[in-house]
């Protein structure tokens, strides 16, 4: 009788180690997961502001211009790495926020916000993707993030150093030798975010307006009707004159 309360001891014994297995192999997944969640260090508020001032200050000339921006260019939007999750929100309500991916409802963004961060970041555009927060000294977040940009003493260094950042967003993404609408956007990039980068003087950020708007900024259309217009006066100026 001894026997067969030894084997089902053992039995028990075997039960109890596959399921601490188990156990242990779920925790470690679960830990490895995590780390693979955190190893994701960027801003998505700041990231949100930096396509929000691209959206604001940029697009709108860009879109005239009919100008195709490279995928290489840090501003184009399949280098945010939350885009595809920020196009997953639905605003419902001033008080409802909902998932687009699950259909859950949140009571403000900053909700929607972690639930993204804890149940869809394996959904984050992660291959090949830039951080646009790291974008945001050369596009003036603070001026969308901060309704009142505080004021504080210039930092040359850091001034300089945006600035940089600023110009070689410029020579990137609408390099010069590429034609008149890549020259235009080249020039317009540099007035409308570069030229504030400076301690000096009280030049602020785009002086060339928004959307709805634009401000001293014509197009190729624009070039174009205003030749036309040109070459009719001076036509009807000729057969004035004959």
């Amino acid at each position: 009788m001894a026997m067969p309360k030894v084997r089902a001891y053992k039995f028990i014994v075997v039960l109890i180690s596959l399921q601490s297995m188990m156990i242990r192999v779920f925790s470690i997944s679960e830990v490895q997961r995590s780390e693979e969640h955190h190893e994701i260090h960027c801003s998505r508020e700041r990231s949100r502001a930096a396509y929000k001032v691209i959206e604001e200050y940029l697009l709108p000339f860009i879109e005239r211009e009919n100008y195709q921006i490279s995928h290489k260019c840090k501003l184009h939007h399949s280098n945010d790495i939350f885009r595809d999750q920020e196009e997953h929100k639905i605003h419902v309500d001033v008080n409802e926020w909902r998932c687009g991916y699950c259909k859950k409802s949140f009571r403000a963004e900053k909700f929607l916000d972690q639930h993204f961060d804890n149940r869809h970041y394996n959904l984050l555009n992660v291959s090949g993707s830039h951080c646009l927060a790291e974008l945001c000294g050369a596009l003036h977040c603070d001026y969308v993030v901060n309704s009142v940009v505080p004021k504080a003493k210039c930092n040359p260094a850091a001034a300089a150093r945006n600035r940089h950042l600023c110009e070689s967003l410029a020579d990137n993404c609408f390099p010069v030798h590429q034609g008149p609408s890549a020259g235009r956007l080249h020039e317009l990039f540099l007035r409308q975010f570069c030229d504030a980068h400076t301690c000096t003087g009280n030049i602020k950020p785009f002086p060339r307006g928004g959307r709805g708007n634009e401000k001293g900024h014509t197009s190729t259309k624009t070039h174009l009707k205003t030749e036309s217009k040109e070459k009719t006066i001076l036509a009807g100026k000729f057969r004035y004159i004959t």
